[in-house]
Formats: C-alpha cells, structure tokens, sequence
C-alpha cells in the first residue's frame, strides 16, 4: 500500500531550527522573549497611562499562553497526520530506541553521552531499511534537538559532514567548518568533516535538482552509516518529501564516492 501522492514542492521553516526547537520545547528563551517585549511596554505604559499598565501586561501574558497552547495544537495535528502515514504504509512507531545512538559513533551524534533518541519511526521505503526520529542533545548549556533519518546503504561511504548554514547551530558539529556555495541550491553549506571535493562531487547537477525541491536538510555518513539531519517540527508532507529526497541523493551517489569509501574502510577496520 503506498500513500497518495505527495507535492515535492513544499514550504521551508520560518524559523531557524534552533530557535525553533527552542520555542517548541518551551525553554527559557520564551520568557525572555516575553519579558524583552513586557519591560517596554510596562516602561511605556507609566510614561503614558500608569492605569493601563495591568492591564497591558496581563494582555501579553494571554498573548503567551495563546502563543503556547497554538504550538501544542499544531504538534498535536502534526503527530496526528504523521500516524495516519505510519499506519497507511506499514511501518512501525517507537517511543525509545537508545540502541539506535551506537550506530552513529561521528558527529554530532557522539558529541553528547547523554544524548536522546526518541519518537522513531522504522520501516521500509523504495527498497531501504529506515529509521527516522528525534535526536535531543546538549549544546554548550543549551538542549537543542533535531529530526533524523537513517538510510541503508549497502556499500561503505567516506566520512563526510554536510549542513546548510541554518542546521549548523542545532547540531553543533564544529566550530570551524568549510563554507560552501553549491550552485542551485538556496544559501550556504558548510563542511564539518570529510574532504571537500568528496562533497562536490556528491552534490552534483542531478543531486541539487532533487535536494532543491525540499527545505535544505544535511546529512552525516561513514562506512555503512548515512544519517540525514533535518529541522524539527516537520509536517507529514514535508517528512515524506525530504524521505523521498534522501533516497534520491543516495541512488544518485556517483561511483566515486563508492569506490573512496571502500577504500577508507579498508583501512579502517576495527
């Protein structure tokens, strides 16, 4: 059974996804945001109309738990549509599966011992073995998060570390990555790990068309191991959209990388 059709075409966050992440998870950067906006007004409204002052603070502290209660709705109906798409193509839902974080001893999933894997979804999708969930982890003092996705492949890869710009601060992989402009792609790229002229040559003309079609995502791989790094919070359209476009950009992987990380697992055996 297959799910309807899906447009490939679909909208890119508002937000940056840590920010993101940050706002859904109701951390502390909400209430500093609700103060840097209530210490103005209460300023204003004692220079203008001291009466008012109450009145004004107790409008924005509705704005915020309106604010709050509209964010859980949507993750609701988000949760909501992804299950009806488990359920229609057969695939199967776990709370936890911690086992899942030894499968990627690289970055930025090694970074944190105490990291989290949560939510996941595992199945079958165009002939590959998949796993795709949340990753929640600590960066610096901050708890940041975000969707992954991990593809079978069948032969070794390189090390290699690719994330648009705007992933870069949720994952936290380095602090001093590559910078790259990749043609037909909107915005920049960063390299974290690998060679350079490994990640152009995966970015070719054929991979950029299929990637341009879906908000950026990135991706971590070495040896048997690639694990695609999305924002969180993704609609069902959007998951099912960058799931297809994943597969695309492994069917499309030129020899050469095949053939590079065959040689490096050669001479990386444990």
């Amino acid at each position: 059974m297959t799910a309807a059709p899906v447009t490939r075409r679909v909208t890119a966050p508002r937000l940056r996804p840590d920010w993101g992440w940050q706002l859904r998870q109701g951390s502390a950067i909400v209430y500093v945001i609700w103060f840097a906006v209530a210490v103005p007004l209460a300023i204003a409204g004692l220079l203008l109309e001291p009466r008012w002052v109450g009145w004004m603070m107790l409008v924005w502290f509705l704005v915020l738990i309106g604010f709050t209660v509209g964010l859980r709705i949507a993750d609701s109906r988000q949760r909501k549509a992804w299950g009806d798409v488990v359920e229609q193509m057969g695939w199967r839902l776990s709370v936890d599966r911690p086992e899942l974080r030894e499968r990627w001893p690289f970055p930025p999933f090694a970074a944190d011992p105490e990291a989290e894997v949560f939510d996941v979804t595992s199945g079958r999708h165009r002939g590959r073995e998949f796993a795709t969930g949340r990753f929640r982890h600590k960066v610096g003092r901050r708890d940041l998060g975000f969707d992954f996705l991990d593809l079978q492949v069948d032969r070794p890869l390189p090390p290699l570390q690719l994330l648009p710009a705007a992933l870069a601060p949720v994952a936290a992989a380095s602090l001093l990555p590559i910078k790259l402009t990749v043609d037909g792609l909107p915005g920049r790229y960063c390299l974290f790990n690998g060679r350079e002229d490994h990640a152009e040559a995966v970015l070719h003309p054929r991979a950029v068309e299929a990637l341009a079609q879906v908000p950026a995502f990135g991706f971590s791989c070495e040896g048997r191991r690639f694990v695609a790094i999305l924002p969180a919070y993704r609609d069902a359209a959007t998951a099912l959209a960058q799931l297809d476009a994943a597969c695309d950009l492994l069917d499309l992987m030129p020899e050469q990388i095949w053939r590079e990380g065959e040689q490096w697992a050669a001479t990386h055996q444990p």
